[in-house]
C-alpha cells in the first residue's frame, strides 16, 4: 500500500506524528552522542557508514556496549523515519496539487 491511497487528513496527522517522532529521536541521539564523546561517535559512524574493513568491524562490533547499540538503533529508527516523513509529505503534497482536486471534482 502506498501513501497515495491515504486520505488527505490521515497523512497530515502521520506527518505531524513522524515529524515528532524524529525531534525526539534527534534529542535522544545528541544526548547519548554527547555522553559517548566524539571520538567513539566517529568510530560508531564509520561503522554506520559500512567504511571499516571486515576486521575493524569485527573489533568494533566486539566492544561495543548498550549505549553505542542504542545510538546505532537510533540511527536507523531516524532514517527510516525520515524516509516515512518525505515519502508522506510528498503524497500529501500531490493531494493538494491542482491537477490532483481538478481530478477528485470529475
Amino acid at each position: 500500500m502506498t501513501t497515495e491511497q491515504f486520505p488527505p487528513q490521515f497523512l497530515r496527522e502521520m506527518i505531524e506524528q513522524l515529524d515528532a517522532s524524529i525531534q525526539e529521536l534527534a534529542r535522544k541521539e545528541k544526548g547519548l552522542a554527547a555522553s559517548l564523546g566524539t571520538g567513539r561517535v566517529a568510530e560508531l559512524k564509520e561503522y554506520w557508514d559500512h567504511v571499516l574493513t571486515p576486521e575493524e568491524e569485527w573489533e568494533l562490533k566486539r566492544t561495543m556496549d548498550f549505549r553505542d547499540r542504542e545510538l546505532v538503533w537510533i540511527w536507523s529508527r531516524l532514517r527510516r523515519a525520515r524516509t516515512s516523513r518525505a515519502n508522506a509529505g510528498e503524497a500529501y503534497m500531490r493531494h493538494l496539487s491542482p491537477a490532483a482536486r481538478k481530478s477528485e471534482q470529475s
